[in-house]
């Protein structure tokens, strides 16, 4: 049996982050993935020769400055702006002077945007989020005005979860998810692939990455984890950092038996978030995209698609996100390669539903943005969310825990003492990249602490 001081199941940017942490302190460290790539959701895959960014569309804009003031790591990135459509016209974020100038000229008054800035200071204010309840509730009090408002559920619909079940709490603007800075989109040079990158480099000078190797279970020694089993070895190890989901880690890799049984019981009640089916697709650059642009939004009414979503059938206009890299990168040659998300009805959708979906994704939405648009598409590849698992070996989901109302994430710690869980399903709250690299650096604080002082843990 092979012996490490800890070891991290699941390459993810979590379980990456904990790695490289531990790394530069000195601690023997073991990374065990299952498929051939690091970064788990934040990554690229090489599709007909084309490289796409998957899972992620767009880091937000602490990403470069959690590798630098956490691990010292220097990464280069280019902020850009994200636009919504809204009728004929483009919305877009980050929120500033050019974004007031285009909601004047989508038809909001001044009358309008004077009263929802006068509002926003509202959401530095504690006791607004102990007044409203949800998202939805927080955007009606800052506005009536009908095009701010949508603009507020396509942001926010973004978290896979209707605003009216999002809470409150994620439009606080003095709080941990604020400090993720998501509405500030950057491109890190080389694609999300870089933050992976960048994390397995720092992992390897002091640690090992075994990849093409799965997890099948924690060896449990009375109230300690003792290992880790896997389809060709056993590890043995004395601590141990997941980076799968708290809800493979707790139901899967474990035996019900060894959890407090309300522990495991909020576990199995917490719920997966809506999945999304992605399209990788390259068109011509005889549409004419604006300078400055990475990601594009197009929606007609989220509140009523989430609806739609949950009760298990696609509305009849999907909300989308378009990412296009090439257009960030001023990149002259070739064509413009992109990948296009939308959100998968819970449920069982046939093959001939979602492909009719997609074609009208393609015809009509894409059109939505610039006339003509779908003339322009030379290829594309639709993946499911049955075939991205299939194919990439990761769930296409947007957090691995629903961040809805009444549901929680759980603390990086766990009731087993030397197992900590890292990811977009536990704490803190917050938006995926860096709200994982947070966790894992977390899940790295408290072992070292743990190793120090064992007894008082």
């Amino acid at each position: 049996m092979d012996r490490y001081e800890v070891i991290v199941v699941g390459a993810g940017v979590g379980g990456l982050s904990a790695a490289a942490h531990l790394a530069q302190a000195g601690i023997r460290t073991l990374v065990i993935e299952q498929t051939a790539f690091p970064g788990g959701r934040c990554y690229s895959r090489t599709l007909d020769g084309v490289e796409y960014d998957i899972g992620a569309l767009y880091l937000g804009g602490s990403v470069p400055g959690l590798l630098r003031d956490v691990l010292g790591l220097n990464c280069r990135a280019t902020p850009f702006r994200a636009g919504i459509a809204v009728d004929d016209k483009l919305v877009s974020f980050p929120f500033d002077g050019q974004t007031v100038r285009q909601l004047r000229a989508c038809g909001v008054a001044k009358r309008a945007l004077a009263h929802f800035l006068l509002h926003v200071p509202l959401l530095f204010s504690s006791s607004t989020f102990e007044r409203y309840e949800s998202v939805d509730d927080i955007l009606r009090m800052l506005t009536a005005d009908e095009t701010i408002r949508f603009m507020g559920n396509v942001l926010y619909g973004v978290s896979g979860t209707s605003p009216r079940h999002l809470p409150s709490n994620y439009a606080r603007l003095n709080g941990t998810i604020a400090g993720y800075r998501a509405t500030n989109p950057q491109y890190l040079e080389g694609g999300n692939r870089a933050v992976a990158d960048l994390l397995v480099q720092e992992v390897r000078k002091y640690g090992r990455i075994q990849f093409g190797e799965r997890a099948e279970c924690l060896m449990i020694e009375g109230q300690r984890v003792g290992g880790v089993v896997t389809g060709r070895r056993t590890y043995r190890a004395d601590f141990v950092i997941s980076n799968a989901d708290i809800r493979t880690t707790v139901l899967g890799l474990c035996d019900a038996a060894i959890w407090p049984d309300d522990y495991r019981y909020g576990v199995e009640m917490l719920r997966r978030p809506l999945s999304v089916a992605s399209v990788f697709m390259t068109f011509t650059r005889d549409v004419q995209l604006p300078q400055g642009y990475g990601v594009f939004f197009v929606a007609d009414d989220p509140i009523s698609e989430f609806q739609c979503l949950e009760d298990g059938h696609f509305p009849s206009q999907s909300m989308f996100i378009l990412y296009v890299p090439t257009q960030i990168l001023h990149e002259h040659d070739g064509q413009h390669r992109a990948t296009l998300q939308f959100y998968y009805p819970r449920g069982d959708i046939s093959p001939e539903v979602l492909d009719r979906q997609v074609r009208q994704i393609m015809a009509v939405g894409l059109d939505r943005l610039w006339p003509r648009f779908s003339e322009c598409v030379t290829a594309y590849k639709v993946y499911s969310p049955e075939r991205y698992f299939q194919e990439f070996g990761l769930h296409p989901y947007v957090f691995g825990v629903s961040p809805a109302l009444g549901q929680r994430r759980y603390p990086v710690r766990t009731p087993i003492p030397n197992l900590f869980c890292v990811g977009d399903s536990v704490q803190p709250e917050g938006p995926c990249v860096p709200q994982a690299m947070e966790s894992g650096f977390a899940a790295a604080r408290l072992l070292l602490e743990h190793r120090r002082s064992p007894v008082a843990h």
